[in-house]
């Protein structure tokens, strides 16, 4: 994978994607979101070898991990986060490669992940004691019984990329299907 390369990066988490689609026993199990996510996490590693995957992240180094971002009306708002998932490489906070933010179908509540996502991968943040530059992020929206995702927007630079989006989805698409035919 070439390391900053966009379409690289959600290829290879697409990888990981269908093989959490084939994992009869979790389908079968039904789990929640963070058993989800955790073990998506799992089959990630091998598909980002030089980099950490990790499920659930709140540490910034000695502190816990925060968004910043000036509201509707110009105030100043600091929250505490907790990612999904984030690929990235410790005590380096200028490389963080993937940033994922994950729901079942069931749940609708979207907000503080599309937050999230936005603050998270914008390259200039409002205050650089919170700015993390994620090269992408992935709001997906995974109906594990169904073995599908209902929905993956990709974000770069703050924003939905909707050329990355739309490759990402044909990709895992792609993928599906070549191993529901082998």
């Amino acid at each position: 994978m070439k390391e900053h390369d966009p379409r690289a990066i959600l290829a290879a988490f697409a990888e990981a994607v269908a093989d959490l689609l084939q994992d009869t026993d979790l389908v079968r199990a039904k789990p929640e979101e963070i058993s989800i996510t955790t073990d998506l996490a799992m089959k990630m590693g091998p598909y980002f070898p030089e980099w950490r995957v990790s499920p659930e992240w709140t540490r910034r180094e000695d502190e816990e991990k925060r968004l910043s971002w000036d509201d509707e009306e110009g105030k100043r708002r600091l929250k505490k986060i907790r990612p999904d998932i984030i690929v990235h490489h410790m005590h380096r906070q200028d490389e963080n490669l993937l940033v994922v933010e994950a729901k079942r179908v069931q749940n609708t509540d979207f907000e503080d992940d599309i937050r999230k996502l936005i603050l998270m991968t914008l390259e200039v943040s409002v205050d650089p004691s919170y700015h993390y530059g994620y090269v992408v992020g992935l709001h997906f929206v995974i109906d594990l019984p169904a073995r599908a995702v209902t929905r993956a927007d990709v974000y770069r630079r703050g924003a939905i990329d909707g050329a990355l989006t739309s490759q990402f989805r044909k990709h895992l698409d792609t993928i599906i299907q070549n191993r529901a035919a082998a």
